[in-house]
């Protein structure tokens, strides 16, 4: 009688990604959610994310509870063409619902564009630094990245971009305001690049476009290779129920319909999307408090010797000689902000919200700069030009 083999032991082996995932490296979400729920015992204001720091409209909420009370089919997938939120739209943006497409969130729309867009052989023109989740869309694709440094990151010009574009360029990304510097692109600029360049892809992500009043959704009736992109999630406070949209002219979302999932929108975001334009007068006044905001940091720092830049955007850019230290006591004060300091030298980035959120963040960090000045060897006050 043959003996029995012996059994090989069970190995158990995970199937291996794909090779263009492989060298990608993961989107850095740096949050304070986490520090603010394990200390509620103080007042906290988390401005790191460029969120809102008011809640949406009451119409909103008033919408949703209307929606889920009298019998919103939330065991249906969701409307496929929510016809209350696109004609809303199409008269917010002046544009036609023809040249629109609502998606799960901006970053969907920047993911549309480069998987619609991009092959392996093309390349990608940005600004360094820029918004990094669009520049891993497109290094996923394979494409060339093409990531410009200008001479001033702050003053970034379309002529240094520009130098970069050859007959291999696909798209060229611009955040108008740009995050984190805060600048901004005039559309007349970004409209004869796009008339010189029709090859070429030129995406304007609006996303902070009701802080800054600056857009070029009304040049998309000039060019074909114009797309806007823009956002609910910061001036509309809807960053919880991610939604987006992009307009362009006819033939681009007539190509991004092949790979546009109608499913992705939920419900819910596109009921509370219609209610937020219903009420344009409650966000106009929030923007402006997020402005007399800004003027009351730029003071504060003008009083307190802190090199500050304020932005076209709804956050303003502080600059400390230890920006991680500063940043640490801060969050121990509940004034939750960026650390910025490995594009921007030096630099935190803070959310702006109302004049009465903002009065009490600036006491707490006098307090701060107080408790330095007291002590010489804890001084975080760095030099550098006073622009804005």
């Amino acid at each position: 009688m043959k003996a029995r083999p012996e059994e090989q032991a069970f190995r158990p082996q995970s199937p291996e990604i794909a090779k263009r995932v492989q060298t990608l490296k993961p989107y850095e979400a740096v949050s304070s959610r986490v520090k603010i729920e394990r200390n509620p015992s103080i007042r906290h204001h988390k401005l790191d994310w460029n969120e809102s720091t008011i809640q949406p409209s009451p119409k909103v909420h008033e919408a949703l509870v209307n929606f889920v009370s009298q019998g919103g089919a939330l065991n249906w997938y969701p409307d496929l063409f929510h016809l209350p939120l696109y004609e809303r739209l199409a008269e917010y943006t002046g544009s036609r619902i023809s040249r629109l497409i609502v998606t799960n969130g901006s970053d969907a729309a920047l993911e549309l564009l480069c998987q619609s867009y991009l092959d392996p052989e093309d390349n990608v023109v940005f600004p360094e630094p820029t918004y990094n989740h669009f520049v891993q869309f497109a290094e996923l694709t394979g494409a060339e990245l093409r990531g410009v440094k200008c001479r001033n990151v702050f003053q970034p010009t379309l002529a240094e971009l520009e130098q970069h574009i050859d007959e291999r360029t696909k798209i060229l990304y611009l955040v108008n305001p740009n995050n984190p510097t805060g600048n901004v692109y005039l559309p007349a600029e970004v409209l004869d690049l796009a008339v010189r360049y029709p090859h070429v892809l030129v995406i304007s992500d609006e996303a902070y476009f009701e802080f800054s009043g600056v857009s070029c959704v009304k040049l998309v009736d000039e060019v074909p290779n114009l797309v806007v992109t823009r956002s609910f999630s910061k001036a509309f406070s809807l960053a919880s129920l991610r939604i987006g949209y992009l307009v362009a002219q006819e033939c681009v979302i007539e190509n991004l319909r092949r790979m546009y999932n109608p499913k992705s929108v939920n419900m819910l975001a596109q009921v509370a999307a219609a209610a937020a334009l219903e009420d344009l007068s409650y966000y106009r006044a929030y923007v402006r408090e997020v402005k007399r905001s800004a003027a009351l940091v730029e003071a504060f720092c003008r009083r307190h010797g802190v090199r500050c830049r304020v932005t076209y955007a709804n956050w303003i850019l502080l600059e400390f000689k230890d920006a991680k230290a500063m940043a640490q006591r801060l969050a121990e004060a509940g004034i939750h902000v960026r650390d910025r300091s490995s594009q921007l030298p030096g630099v935190l980035r803070m959310s702006l919200g109302t004049e009465a959120q903002t009065v009490d963040v600036l006491a707490r960090l006098e307090r701060i700069l107080e408790a330095d000045q007291a002590a010489p060897r804890a001084r975080y006050l760095g030099i550098a030009p006073d622009v804005r």
